[in-house]
């Protein structure tokens, strides 16, 4: 098959030994795309930033040495996408950060959503607290119409993601290993699985047969941090890898947030460092929803993200009734019986909608039962 040569290029830059994520970004950045980096010559190699000699020499020997259409082959057998951070699918969020990956390696689906979206995470050693907690939270977060993003991992990762399913929403998984193998660890495969049958998916950096290790997963870590609009912590310890996701996303000017737990509890010393850092409090997801404030301020027109989408997380999945009905409801608010009037909606299935619209936080009920826009 014929590849086209910015992604063979692309795809060659991001397997080089050597050569990290910042680095890779500072010759993206210095000169536009993979394959003028590979036009290069040694000394303008060097003019960028933290480029030395060996790193240099790498880039210059890469052409003979790394075979890329062996890693795409490998991509084509795992049903495998590419997403090049030029590409528009590419997490918008994570666009941003300085050190962003190149690219993606992707199974399953991508959707506009997903640039609205929170990470969950936490221990792998998760109290009977923690698990309740995170069931909650994820559900309340789903309602309120964000995506799950989380790593997969034993624990609060795990839960997050099923809990996310079983609310009805979506989530996607990001690992610390190639996609081509199987999942670590090897009893959240079925998860994994499930995920994909439900319409979300799994992104690694790493090539499709790049094993985990010890660095990989605190490299993974940044890009959860990265691709989200901020990170709830459920529960960690005062050092943990839970932790290092929530400063990335300080790091990145993203919000955190942080579950308060048993003052004896070691799996929430980190949570309440976090919260005297200057962390929020996280109780429910009017906590989330009061420290993002307008949604639409972070995704203008040219995002690529459905204007529509973007003045609360829940307007991603309303329906066309209930878009009328919130359409109906004036500043000043209405009773039911002049949303029946505006709208021609029924009173016993407006009454329906309006407690949907209530859970998803879109509406609240004020002073002589007058329903108003939250």
């Amino acid at each position: 098959m014929n590849y086209d040569e910015a992604l063979l290029d692309a795809v060659r830059l991001t397997l080089i030994s050597g050569i990290g994520s910042r680095i890779r970004r500072n010759l993206l950045d210095y000169f536009g795309n993979a394959s003028e980096v590979f036009r290069a010559d040694v000394f303008e190699l060097r003019k960028v930033q933290e480029v030395g000699g060996k790193a240099a020499s790498a880039i210059l020997a890469a052409r003979d040495t790394i075979s890329v259409e062996k890693e795409l082959a490998l991509c084509e057998k795992h049903g495998i996408r590419i997403l090049l951070d030029s590409d528009p699918q590419f997490p918008r969020m994570l666009r941003e950060i300085p050190d962003a990956p190149g690219l993606l390696y992707v199974k399953g689906n991508l959707a506009p959503q997903d640039n609205m979206s929170l990470a969950v995470i936490g221990t792998r050693h998760a109290s009977y607290y923690g698990e309740r907690q995170t069931e909650r939270l994820t559900g309340e977060f789903v309602r309120a119409g964000f995506s799950i993003i989380s790593g997969l991992a034993r624990g609060i990762d795990g839960l997050a993601h099923k809990a996310a399913l079983d609310a009805g929403g979506r989530t996607v998984a990001v690992l610390g290993h190639g996609l081509g193998l199987p999942v670590y660890p090897t009893e959240n495969q079925r998860l994994a699985n499930r995920i994909l049958d439900s319409g979300g998916a799994l992104l690694s950096e790493y090539a499709p047969m790049v094993p985990a290790t010890q660095f990989t997963f605190p490299q993974r870590n940044r890009i959860i941090a990265g691709m989200t609009l901020g990170t709830a912590v459920i529960e960690a310890g005062s050092r943990s890898g839970t932790t290092l996701t929530a400063q990335f996303a300080l790091e990145y000017g993203r919000e955190v947030f942080a579950l308060p737990g048993p003052v004896d509890s070691p799996v929430s010393t980190g949570c309440h460092r976090l919260l005297r850092q200057g962390a929020c409090l996280l109780e429910s997801v009017d906590d989330v929803l009061e420290a993002l404030g307008p949604i639409r301020d972070r995704f203008p027109k040219e995002s690529g993200v459905p204007e529509m989408l973007v003045e609360h997380p829940a307007e991603i999945s309303l329906t066309e009734t209930e878009r009328k009905i919130l359409d109906a409801i004036p500043s000043s608010g209405a009773t039911v019986d002049e949303l029946t009037a505006e709208t021609g909606i029924p009173v016993w299935k407006l009454m329906t909608q309006l407690t949907g619209l209530e859970i998803k936080r879109m509406i609240k009920r004020g002073a002589g039962q007058r329903i108003h826009r939250a």
